[in-house]
C-alpha cells in the first residue's frame, strides 16, 4: 500500500471542497428521477448558509496511514480536466476499510458530475472505481458506503423541501439539528463522526457567533471576547479554517461599509464581531503599518521626482543621488518591496 499522490486535488469548481446546499439538493432530485428518465419539478430553493452544507477543506489526519493505491477514473467529462482524484481509501492491516472523511471527499468528487452527464453514470463510474482500486472485504464496504451516502443525498432534498422556507438564526438551528439527526438515522455512529464531525463543529460554532453578534445585552467588547472564546474551543485544525472563512467575510464587509463610507469605529465593531478583539487589535495594526509605509513611500516619491527635475544634476548623478535616497530611508528588505510599489508610480515618468 502507497499513500495517495493527490488527496488534495485541485478541484474541479469550489464546490469540491466546499459544497453549497444546491449540490445535495440537486444531487437528491437526480437519485429520485434518473432511473425513470422523468422530469421532477425543481426543489424550492433552501435559504441561504452562513456556513458550508458540506466537508470544509480541511487537512488529512492520517499521514501514516495505509491507503489503497489510487486508479486513473474511467473518462471523465470536461470540466475535470486537469484534476486529480480528491480523496482516498485507507485500509487497516486486514484490508478493511477505515472510514474518514478522505471517503467522503472521494464520493463527492465523482458525484460532483451531476448536471454534465446523467447521475446514473457517475454512480457507475465510481462504482468501477471502487471495484478498481480495493479487494474484499473493503470493496464491498466502500460500496455498502457509497449506497447509504446516497440514500442520505436523496433523503436530505426531502428534507430541505419540508423545513420552512424562512430566514433567521432560529430556523438555521431547526434546520441543523433536523440535518444531523437524519445523518444520524442513516449512519452508523462510527461513520456518522468521521465524515461530519468537522463539518457540524464548524456549524455550531457559526450559530454560536451569530447568536453573539445579535446579542443586545452586551456590548462590543464582550462580544468580541465571547467570539475569540468560541473559536478557542474549535479543535485545533478547525481554528485555521474558521479563521480563513471569517477574514473572507471580514473583507467583504469592509469593502461595503468603506464604499458607504463607515467610519473607523463602524469598522472596529464589525472587525470585533467577526474575528474578535484579538484579531481586531492584529487587524489594526496592520492598518497603521500600511497607512505608515504609505506615508514613507509618498515622501520618497516626492523626493526622488524632486532629484530627477533637478536640470543641475546630469544622469549619472540622479541615479546616485537617488540610490542614496533609497539606501538612507529604507532597510534591505524594504527596498525590494519599495521597487515592487514604486515601478507603477514611476513607470509613466
Amino acid at each position: 500500500m502507497v499513500p495517495p499522490p493527490a488527496c488534495r486535488a485541485i478541484p474541479v469548481k469550489n464546490y469540491l471542497l466546499l459544497l453549497p446546499i444546491a449540490l445535495a439538493t440537486s444531487l437528491a432530485v437526480y437519485l429520485q428521477s434518473d432511473a425513470q428518465g422523468t422530469n421532477v419539478p425543481e426543489p424550492k430553493a433552501a435559504p441561504a448558509l452562513p456556513f458550508p452544507a458540506a466537508a470544509l477543506p480541511l487537512p488529512s489526519t492520517h499521514s501514516a496511514a495505509a491507503y489503497a493505491p489510487q486508479t486513473p477514473p474511467k473518462s471523465l467529462p470536461a470540466s475535470f480536466t486537469g484534476t486529480q482524484v480528491d480523496g482516498g481509501f485507507r485500509l487497516d492491516g486486514a484490508g478493511n476499510l477505515q472510514v474518514d472523511e478522505e471517503v467522503r471527499r472521494l464520493f463527492d468528487y465523482f458525484l460532483s458530475a451531476m448536471g454534465a452527464e446523467p447521475l446514473a453514470t457517475s454512480v457507475e463510474r465510481l462504482r468501477s472505481y471502487i471495484a478498481d482500486t480495493l479487494e474484499l472485504p473493503a470493496e464491498g464496504q466502500a460500496l455498502d458506503l457509497l449506497g447509504q451516502y446516497l440514500v442520505y443525498k436523496r433523503e436530505l432534498v426531502q428534507l430541505e423541501r419540508d423545513l420552512p422556507q424562512q430566514a433567521g438564526l432560529d430556523m438555521l438551528h431547526q434546520r441543523e439539528s433536523a440535518v444531523q439527526a437524519l445523518r444520524a438515522r442513516i449512519f452508523s455512529a462510527e461513520v456518522h463522526e468521521a465524515f461530519f464531525a468537522s463539518e457540524e463543529a464548524y456549524n455550531t460554532f457559526t450559530l454560536q457567533r451569530l447568536a453573539v453578534q445579535r446579542n443586545g445585552e452586551i456590548g462590543d467588547e464582550a462580544k468580541a471576547a465571547a467570539i475569540d472564546q468560541l473559536r478557542s474551543n474549535l479543535p485545533e485544525e478547525l481554528q485555521a479554517v474558521a479563521l480563513t472563512q471569517l477574514h473572507t467575510e471580514l473583507r467583504t464587509e469592509t469593502a461595503k461599509l468603506q464604499a458607504s463610507g463607515g467610519t473607523p469605529a463602524q469598522i472596529r465593531q464589525m472587525r470585533q464581531q467577526l474575528v474578535g478583539l484579538e484579531a481586531t487589535t492584529r487587524l489594526e495594526a496592520l492598518d497603521d503599518q500600511r497607512r505608515h509605509w504609505q506615508a514613507r513611500l509618498q515622501e520618497y516619491l516626492a523626493e526622488k521626482a524632486r532629484i530627477r527635475s533637478n536640470e543641475g544634476l546630469g544622469a549619472g548623478d540622479k541615479a546616485r543621488a537617488i540610490k542614496q535616497l533609497e539606501a538612507d530611508r529604507f532597510t534591505p528588505q524594504e527596498r525590494l518591496r519599495l521597487r515592487a510599489a514604486s515601478e507603477p508610480a514611476t513607470s509613466n515618468k
